[in-house]
Formats: C-alpha cells, structure tokens, sequence
C-alpha cells in the first residue's frame, strides 16, 4: 500500500470516527432530555394532586391570600411547561379527556370538568375528567309511521 492510498485511509477513518462521536453525542443529549422530561413529568403527576386540593380549598374558604398563592403557583408551574387543558364548551376529545358522566347538553360537547386536566410542554399529562352532552330525545314527540 503506498503512502497516499494509506493517507486516504486514514483519513477515512478519521472522518467515520468524528461522524460516529457526533452521532453518539447526539443521542446522549436526546437521552438526557428524554429522562429529563420524564422526570420532570413524574414530579408534576404529584404536584397536580396537591393542586387539585388547593384549588378545592381557595374555591370553599374564598381566602384572597389564598387565591393568589394559587395564582402564583400556577404561573411558576406554566413557566415550566405546565398547562390547563380547557374543556368546557369543547367538543370531547379523547386524547386529552375521559367522559366520566352524559347529561343532557349539545351533541358531544363538554358539560362541565369533573377533574381538571394538564399537558405538560404539549404533551396530555392526565386527561380530563369530563361530563359530555347528549341530546335526549323526547320519544312523545317522535311520530311513528306504522
């Protein structure tokens, strides 16, 4: 093998080495945020519990200290990617909600919120917990063609 046929080999090399650890430094990066988020995700399941009972408390004592420690939180909570999911007036989706309850309302559109629900960065952390509506149907008005 002559020198320069060595020299483009190792050059070669070279290049698939530094390709390889790009690759590899990549997805260490990808894996670090992926178990970052999970985490993240894991601590936030556990805040959204408390939050639900502080929001109960603040909606039964009507303490304006109260409601804006609340506020407070959850805006400390949005900045880290935290968010309500509006259902009310909605039409049922069940990617981001569960229908706990029908009552009568419009075809498919959420009644009322059972359990609130939260997306944490885009993502459904836990579904709402939803009342869908149902056009009931009065069967004395039907006419039945015999």
């Amino acid at each position: 093998m002559t020198k320069t046929a060595k020299i483009a080999d190792l050059e070669e090399k070279l290049a698939r080495s530094l390709a390889d650890y790009a690759n590899l430094e990549r997805r260490v990066a990808n894996q670090k945020q992926f178990f970052t988020s999970l985490a993240s995700a894991a601590v936030m399941v556990k805040i959204i519990d408390a939050l639900d009972e502080l929001h109960l408390a603040a909606d039964h004592l009507q303490d304006p200290g109260l409601k804006m420690a609340l506020d407070k939180l959850m805006k400390a909570l949005q900045s880290e990617g935290l968010e309500e999911i509006a259902a009310v007036g909605q039409i049922f989706d069940p990617k981001i909600m569960d229908c706990v309850d029908v009552a009568e309302g419009k075809q498919d559109e959420v009644v009322s919120v059972r359990k609130k629900g939260y997306l944490l960065n885009g993502e459904c952390l836990r579904p709402a917990q939803v009342v869908v509506g149902k056009e009931i149907v009065d069967r004395r008005k039907l006419k039945i063609k015999n």
